[in-house]
């Protein structure tokens, strides 16, 4: 009777840890990019603005906004000719004015005197790992992340790319952490630029 058990335990095991992992994508996008790809575009100087936005579950809002940036520089970087420029000189231009709270006129504004040829905005809603513990599966982990893109161009104030993308990994006996995150983040933007925008 015991050896069953172990028996029936190990099977439950195996078949929640192969093949049970769930996998979620969703993709939205609208600007120029939608029919043509954003990989291989001339973006010149380009700024990119990130923000997590703040909640219950962004407790490392501003870690998450810092690996948000360098996941967006390296894939915008090396999938255009874009050269990253830092955002003193919009941010002075704005002046007073917030870039969360300006518009793309006024962004558009800021990056010509600037400057700036490309603005791109990163609003990170949801970056998140979690644990969940119960039956049937006991234990399982999962991670989250769903964002907005906005890529504008400067000289003539058109959106480029406005994209909303969403991803979910995980599912009973998956073990997932922060790494697991940050890669399916920069994965997934690296699918974007490349015009793959439907999952």
């Amino acid at each position: 009777m015991k050896t069953l058990l172990l028996l029936v335990l190990a099977g439950l095991v195996a078949l929640y840890s192969s093949g049970c992992a769930t996998v979620k994508r969703g993709s939205d996008v609208t600007g120029l990019a939608r029919t043509s790809a954003l990989s291989g575009r001339d973006l010149g100087r380009l700024v990119i603005l990130t923000r997590v936005l703040p909640g219950e579950d962004a407790p490392d809002a501003a870690e998450k906004e810092a690996a948000a940036l360098t996941a967006a520089t390296a894939v915008l970087t090396s999938l255009t000719t874009a050269s990253a420029t830092p955002r003193d000189g919009l941010m002075a231009a704005l002046g007073e004015r917030s870039w969360p709270d300006a518009g793309d006129v006024e962004l558009a504004a800021a990056a010509r005197a600037s400057g700036v040829d490309t603005v791109a905005v990163l609003t990170v809603t949801e970056y998140v790992g979690k644990l969940h513990l119960g039956l049937p599966a006991l234990w399982g982990t999962e991670t989250v992340f769903r964002y907005q893109l906005r890529v504008l161009d400067a000289a003539t104030g058109s959106l480029v790319l406005d994209a909303r993308r969403f991803g979910m990994r995980g599912g009973p006996f998956a073990c997932r952490g922060l790494d697991d995150l940050h890669a399916d983040f920069q994965n997934d933007l690296t699918e974007l630029v490349r015009g793959r925008t439907a999952s």
